[in-house]
């Protein structure tokens, strides 16, 4: 969540992740304390194999207040892919421009 936060910002790793709190028992992400406004994160499980991995989507809406929401189904908007075919389809992609 702290990562999603950041990235989105801009900032990245840059930024003092003492400042981001996530309470996960109330759902609810504090900056310096304060829930920031026109935020949307999106938190998913993504099951490939035996292996489970966990992500977090940040969007800054700018307008209303913060939501978080707990993907429980995968969503259209979520893909995965593996990376090498990946990769290799990019460079396809990009040679062809």
């Amino acid at each position: 969540m702290k990562e999603a936060y950041t990235k989105a910002l801009g900032i990245g790793l840059g930024f003092d992740f003492k400042r981001v709190e996530f309470d996960v028992e109330e759902n609810v992400l504090r900056v310096d304390g304060v829930i920031p406004n026109g935020w949307k994160f999106r938190m998913f499980i993504l099951q490939h194999g035996e292996d489970t991995y966990e992500g977090v989507v940040a969007e800054f809406l700018g307008y209303g207040q913060t939501e978080i929401i707990h993907e429980v189904e995968s969503s259209e908007w979520l893909k995965r892919y593996d990376a090498v075919p990946f990769v290799e389809q990019a460079i396809l992609r990009l040679s062809d421009h």
